[in-house]
């Protein structure tokens, strides 16, 4: 656990930058709310929860009746402080430009919502022949094609494949669910609506919300790219646990979550979706597509937090998930990469949004989107939210605890394994691609070859024909490699690395060559 009361965290307090954009009150507010109390609540929240920095904003139709940025964008260096520019890897808020760029081009007479994706992408196929004639454009944005969430997600994760490449490989992936029955959150399919948008349009995915939304809105530094992103120097860096940790380019995955954005950008993309599409008196985009994104496609189940405050339906729309909260609609979509999490949320009836932005991994968006709705909404008990959410964080970390000692358990004092030669070689699974394992200086190594700059690292015995695998990437714990062999020669592996994030379980290698 990190100390509150270190230096670091002192010059975090001493350093946060706070820009308040007061451009009146034109809604019930408590008239004793001070926005100052509230900066600094937030920044006490984001102490509480070891956050570099909060960039984030709340917006009342066109005006910003609060924008704030603390903390720091980097705990090495000289802690420089974060501002409104300061750029964040927003993730799958990638999603709703994705959705609002098929909007346009159903405008445009480019596209409908019911095409079949095979008619604009002749090589689109899925494991099943039916769900590969039937998929339309639609079915892309809702997560229901049958693959559940983050299925095929490491065909993308710091791998050299092209987004083409891996859509053309999640073929390989047998869906759980029937489809259209049941919700899995799927970035793969978001992928393959980018590559529709660049079918349609001629213009890739990057470059159709470059010159129809990110220009039109005046959003001047968000951008797609990597390489543009990395040379910025106002970057708030992304952390794990308030370490620093090497940026990764994520231009493959683009419509689903290349783009990398600031608070004062975001507002002008919260603006947009507020205003109906609507930019200087030119309509970008129909109320008739809005209506269409903003609609529940596919309903998702309601958990015991939900009852407990107030929420009756929710569901995913088209880039966007939906809500009732306080009476009201809410649209509202995360985004997370290893090192940020974000957040924009819509209240529409209310003209209201929120954005937050972070560089390290917690519940904080989450929670900053129910606490600034009630704040916002006049709601006096509004404080009580980090408090839930902190109650929240010790019960997964005390999980967590208890998870990774009953993991480390299963080594064996004695652990079974065979000479190194015997696992030396080549090994696929058909979705995923090659494993390389080699012998150097005595020691074996484990290589994912499209991934092996973060998948990459040696192996120690563990148990009966197992090998603990420790690889680069500081976002994932470490493997176990259990191989199947007849005590001669291995024929293939599984791995077993527990996370929320990236199917493991499911890949099969087998050997192909030694």
């Amino acid at each position: 656990m990190l100390n509150l009361a270190s230096p670091f965290f002192m010059i975090m307090k001493i350093k946060h930058t706070l820009l308040l954009a007061i451009l009146g009150l034109s809604f019930s507010l408590n008239a004793q709310t001070d926005l100052r109390a509230m900066s600094d609540f937030i920044n006490a929240t984001r102490d509480s929860f070891h956050i570099p920095s909060i960039s984030m904003a709340v917006i009342k139709g066109d005006e910003v009746i609060f924008q704030g940025s603390f903390g720091v964008r980097s705990t090495g260096g000289d802690a420089q402080a974060v501002d409104q520019n300061s750029l964040y890897a927003i993730a799958s808020l990638s999603k709703a430009f994705t959705a609002a760029s098929i909007g346009m081009l159903v405008d445009d007479g480019k596209l409908n919502w019911d095409d079949k994706v095979v008619d604009h992408l002749p090589w689109f196929k899925m494991y099943d022949d039916y769900v590969t004639q039937h998929m339309t454009v639609s079915d892309l944005l809702c997560h229901r094609s049958g693959l559940i969430t983050f299925d095929g997600d490491l065909l993308w994760y710091g791998t050299d494949y092209e987004r083409e490449e891996i859509v053309k490989r999640i073929q390989y992936r047998e869906p759980t669910h029937e489809f259209r029955t049941d919700f899995g959150y799927q970035n793969i399919m978001f992928m393959t609506a980018g590559e529709v948008i660049e079918a349609a349009s001629g213009m890739s995915w990057d470059a159709f919300v470059k010159s129809r939304i990110l220009d039109p809105l005046g959003m001047k530094t968000t951008t797609s790219s990597h390489d543009e992103f990395a040379k910025s120097n106002n970057i708030a860096e992304p952390h794990i646990n308030s370490i620093l940790i090497d940026k990764l380019s994520y231009d493959n995955s683009g419509a689903t979550a290349a783009l990398n954005s600031s608070v004062s950008d975001m507002t002008k993309w919260v603006q947009f979706w507020l205003n109906d599409g609507i930019v200087n008196g030119d309509t970008l985009i129909s109320a008739q597509a809005l209506k269409k994104i903003g609609t529940l496609h596919t309903p998702l189940n309601i958990g015991g937090f939900d009852v407990r405050n107030g929420v009756h339906f929710k569901g995913y729309a088209q880039g966007w998930f939906v809500m009732d909260y306080n009476g009201k609609k809410v649209m509202h979509h995360g985004g997370g990469l290893p090192g940020y999490i974000t957040k924009v949320a819509l209240v529409p009836e209310e003209d209201l949004g929120i954005i937050v932005l972070t560089n390290d991994m917690s519940s904080v968006p989450e929670m900053m989107m129910y606490m600034m709705i009630d704040w916002a909404m006049g709601k006096e008990d509004y404080q009580k939210w980090p408090e839930t959410f902190l109650a929240f964080k010790k019960r997964n970390e005390k999980a967590e605890e208890e998870k990774n000692a009953s993991r480390l358990a299963t080594k064996a004092a004695k652990p079974d394994v065979m000479k190194n030669k015997a696992y030396v070689g080549r090994y696929r699974d058909a979705m995923y691609g090659d494993v390389v394992i080699s012998e150097v200086e005595g020691e074996l190594m484990f290589s994912m070859e499209p991934s092996k700059a973060i998948f990459t690292g040696k192996l120690s015995a563990w148990g009966d024909q197992q090998f603990r695998w420790d690889h680069k990437d500081p976002f994932l714990t470490y493997g176990i490699i259990t191989f199947e062999a007849d005590g001669k020669s291995a024929s293939g592996f599984s791995i077993e690395l527990p996370n929320y994030d990236f199917h493991f379980d499911k890949l099969n290698f087998k050997r192909v060559s030694e």
